[in-house]
């Protein structure tokens, strides 16, 4: 005999959703409860219901340690289900991974989830040294990385303003933030087209470089991007460096085009 599960409400299934944006938003180390509840505005009991839920899904894992909660490995294997099936990654993975050898550094893409930015591709080169601690997947802040501070560049600076307006609290949650310093290269990027990553975190060793993917009206639909270490690249290996993600980025954004 068939079990009937019963299908859960549209708003059980607004809170699950608005607890799993949440956690995502959180800190790679988990979330606690008093952090969710000052997130989400749910009731306790609503979040300990959703989280009973979500943990038996898999969606939610709870560290047995820490008592933090964090993403769990089934809706891991969804998302990247999703993300090998994204119609940009498809087309950029190619152009992307000759790009990483001919730069010899790691590049990233990624695609604009709201207020977050996603990571949905990483091409690594053959060097040695590989700069970033991006990873397919990674969900944070839009704002907070080279090919954020690209789409910038190609946005009403309206819409940039209200993105950051509404991120600042989540930036400042990140270890090392300058706010002058970002604002700085916010400026940088809608003046130059581009987005350069120096001095936005105070540990003043990184750097990067990162351009759009826009669609035939000028729209930023995604973003690469590529750091390294500060001082690495002479200005001469930055221009080449960015000439370079420039034309994958022309590249890729033809193809999509094409397959309209």
């Amino acid at each position: 005999m068939t079990k009937n599960v019963p299908e859960p409400s549209a708003g059980s299934l607004n809170r699950a959703v608005i607890l799993l944006t949440a956690i995502a938003r959180g800190s790679s180390k988990g979330s606690s409860l008093t952090e969710l509840v000052a997130r989400t505005a749910l009731p306790r009991p609503t979040i300990h219901r959703v989280l009973d839920t979500l943990i038996g899904l898999g969606w939610v894992e709870r560290d047995k340690h820490t008592a933090r909660f964090n993403l769990g490995p089934d809706l891991a294997a969804l998302s990247y289900s999703a993300i090998s099936r994204h119609p940009i990654e498809r087309i950029a993975a190619t152009e992307l991974s000759a790009l990483a050898e001919r730069l010899d550094q790691v590049v990233y893409l990624g695609v604009r989830a709201s207020l977050d930015i996603v990571c949905i591709g990483r091409y690594e080169s053959q060097s040695q040294i590989q700069v970033g601690k991006g990873r397919v997947g990674l969900r944070g802040p839009f704002g907070m990385s080279p090919a954020c501070l690209a789409m910038f560049s190609c946005l009403p600076h309206e819409a940039v303003q209200a993105i950051v307006a509404a991120n600042l609290s989540r930036y400042h949650r990140i270890e090392g933030f300058d706010e002058k310093g970002f604002h700085r290269a916010v400026s940088a990027a809608m003046q130059n087209g581009y987005g350069t990553y120096d001095n936005i975190v105070l540990d003043r060793t990184t750097s990067g470089l990162g351009v759009a993917i826009c669609d035939a009206s000028g729209y930023p639909i995604a973003g690469i991007g590529t750091t390294y270490i500060t001082g690495w690249l002479n200005d001469e290996q930055r221009g080449q460096c960015l000439a370079l993600l420039r034309q994958a980025a022309d590249n890729i954004s033809k193809h999509l085009s094409a397959t309209e």
